[in-house]
C-alpha cells in the first residue's frame, strides 16, 4: 500500500526548476513537482509520496486526507493501548487474538 500525504507549498524557489520546498507536518522538506503538469506555487497543496508531488490539492481535499490520517493514527493508538492493558490484566488470548 502506498502512503500520499498532503503538503503545504511555503517557498516555490530552491535553485533547481523540479525542487520546492513544502511543509510536511510542520516540518520543511524538498519535494520534486518535476511529474506535474503545472508549478504549484506557495500555499497550494499537493499530495506528496516518496518526495515527488504526485498531484495538486484543494485546500478541503487535503483538510479530508489530514482528518483521515489523523484518525487513523487514533485508531492505532487505542488498538495499541487495549493490548497494553490487556497484557497488564494478564489477559494473553487477547493479545494473541490481536495478532492473529
Amino acid at each position: 500500500m502506498c502512503l500520499g500525504i498532503p503538503a503545504q507549498l511555503v517557498a516555490g524557489e530552491t535553485g533547481h526548476p523540479d525542487l520546492v520546498m513544502a511543509e510536511v507536518g510542520g516540518v520543511p522538506r524538498t519535494v520534486n513537482v518535476g511529474l506535474l503538469d503545472e508549478r504549484p506555487g506557495p500555499g497550494d497543496w499537493i499530495l506528496v509520496h516518496m518526495g515527488f508531488a504526485l498531484n495538486v490539492m484543494t485546500p478541503q481535499e487535503a483538510a479530508d486526507a489530514l482528518a483521515a490520517l489523523g484518525a487513523e493514527r487514533e485508531a492505532e493508538n487505542r488498538e495499541a493501548a487495549a493490548v497494553h492493558t490487556a497484557m497488564d490484566a494478564g489477559v494473553p488470548e487477547a493479545v494473541t487474538r490481536w495478532m492473529a
